[in-house]
């Protein structure tokens, strides 16, 4: 890693202390504990995969979308393209970030499940499951700021983005939707991450849906990087 990259990693993680990023992500993976504590040890296995999707997923989206827009308040985009790190590293650092976040909240919540209630999961099969859903949504989360005109456009776009994708995907979770359709919900990004989820915590999953998840995550992410964000958040930060 170029001490470039590192520099920018060491601001971006800061700057996400100065937003309360950082600490808002380690309370709401608190706060999922503390529900898991009030749904009671018996239903653990169901909701801690759930709320771990909902994190690595969902509120990287918002995360990093809210970052963003916190930049150009500030008016930093075109500062940061300036310096001798070009705009790729500062890509970097913001997907690494948000990936920490991610990692931040699944090892805490995974830890208290496994130590306290009991769960059984496959951490390394998590963390990497987290690594590339976080990855995919950050990138997600980086499209829907730059095509939103301010936050609440961000926020009706992730609302939006949970109505169609995500509650499908948890409606099929507790069974309200009917396995037939699995193939076509991994179409969504949500259902791709939770089958990956799902397969960390030893659930019956098919080793071709692991296999479509993490290519269909993996080619997303690096979809959007190379033809959509990067081109269009140069182009965003020197209109700034």
């Amino acid at each position: 890693m170029s001490d470039n990259l590192l520099k920018l990693l060491k601001g971006e993680l800061k700057r996400l202390m100065k937003y309360n990023i950082l600490q808002i992500s380690f309370a709401v993976a608190l706060l999922w504990i503390a529900v898991i504590f009030l749904i009671g040890r018996e239903q653990a296995t169901t909701f801690v995969p759930l709320f771990i999707f909902m994190d690595a997923a969902l509120m990287t989206v918002l995360y990093v979308g809210a970052n963003l827009f916190y930049e150009k308040q500030e008016n930093t985009l075109k500062t940061l393209l300036i310096t001798p790190s070009g705009y790729v590293a500062v890509l970097a650092s913001k997907i690494i970030a948000a990936v920490y976040l991610a990692l931040q909240s699944s090892v805490i919540i995974s830890l208290a499940a496994f130590f306290l209630f009991d769960v059984q999961l496959d951490f390394l099969a998590l963390y990497s499951a987290v690594v590339l859903i976080a990855f995919a949504h950050a990138a997600l989360g980086f499209s829907f700021a730059i095509v939103s005109r301010d936050f609440n456009g961000l926020i009706a776009a992730v609302g939006l983005y949970m109505i169609f994708l995500a509650f499908p995907s948890i409606f099929f979770a507790f069974g309200l939707i009917p396995e037939r359709f699995e193939a076509v919900m991994l179409l969504s990004p949500t259902h791709a991450s939770m089958m990956l989820i799902d397969a960390s915590f030893g659930k019956t999953v098919a080793l071709w849906t692991v296999l479509v998840s993490t290519a269909y995550l993996a080619a997303l992410a690096a979809g959007l990087l190379l033809f959509f964000i990067g081109p269009k958040y140069r182009e965003n930060a020197v209109r700034e």
